[in-house]
């Protein structure tokens, strides 16, 4: 038998599974565990609650909120809460961050998680969140996602300098009446593990949302609620779209 009839279904059954590979990429699910911050393993009374939020913790030496509307406290429910509340963007919960600058004194919280699976090398990741402004007297302009392969720690309340991806929607992130979603594109370099979302930017990010010109610029100030983090496979960056808010 010909050699050559040989090598054509071979030829076909490796295109027909590379096919199948790419596809499977294309149309996994997000790799973000309890993208949410739904799944719960208690119910907040206090600031700094995050870890009560499954597969999230601090990376760094501070305290990020979680807010979940099983709460017995005021200050930590949803729609009304201690930092001005929101109605969550999807489920019961979500998260927020504070970050502040006082006169080069940083604060910066950061949320951290492990991927449901490492990323794969050239692949392309749209990243997404909707992001909420709490009360506050600044917005930022940006926010931005770090991937690593192993977990990032620092015992420092400062910004991280770290290489990131930029996370971008409106600008400035000024809305406190309606989630605002955010994104970005990825490729990976293979093996991440870790997703860190936060300001990681190289620049004054602060934005004032007061024409005041009294106001006290050398404390700057702003607090998010974060919710529905995503990290998706894509072919193109086209396809990295924000969905219209619910």
């Amino acid at each position: 038998m010909s050699t050559d009839l040989l090598k054509s279904p071979m030829r076909s059954l490796l295109f027909i599974l590379t096919f199948c590979s790419a596809a499977m990429i294309v149309t996994g699910q997000n790799l973000v565990p309890n993208a949410g911050f739904d799944q719960n393993n208690g119910c907040p009374k206090h600031s700094g609650q995050i870890s009560l939020a499954n597969f999230w913790f601090s990376p760094n030496n501070t305290t990020p909120d979680y807010f979940n509307d099983c709460s017995t406290s005021f200050d930590f429910g949803t729609e009304f809460n201690t930092k001005g509340g929101q109605v969550p963007h999807s489920g019961k919960a979500y998260a927020g961050i504070q970050v502040f600058n006082m006169n080069h004194n940083e604060y910066y919280e950061y949320l951290e998680s492990r991927l449901d699976s490492p990323l794969t090398v050239n692949q392309q990741y749209c990243i997404r969140a909707w992001v909420s402004l709490g009360q506050s007297k600044y917005a930022l302009e940006e926010f931005g996602a770090v991937f690593s392969v192993n977990e990032i720690k620092s015992p420092s309340p400062q910004k991280m300098k770290l290489p990131y991806t930029i996370l971008r929607g409106q600008n400035p992130l000024s809305d406190a009446d309606r989630w605002m979603c955010i994104q970005g594109i990825y490729t990976a370099k293979g093996g991440e593990r870790f997703l860190t979302f936060g300001d990681f930017s190289t620049y004054d990010n602060f934005r004032s949302l007061q024409i005041d010109s009294s106001q006290d610029t050398l404390f700057k100030s702003t607090y998010y609620f974060i919710d529905d983090l995503a990290v998706e496979p894509v072919f193109t960056p086209g396809s990295c779209t924000c969905p219209p808010d619910k």
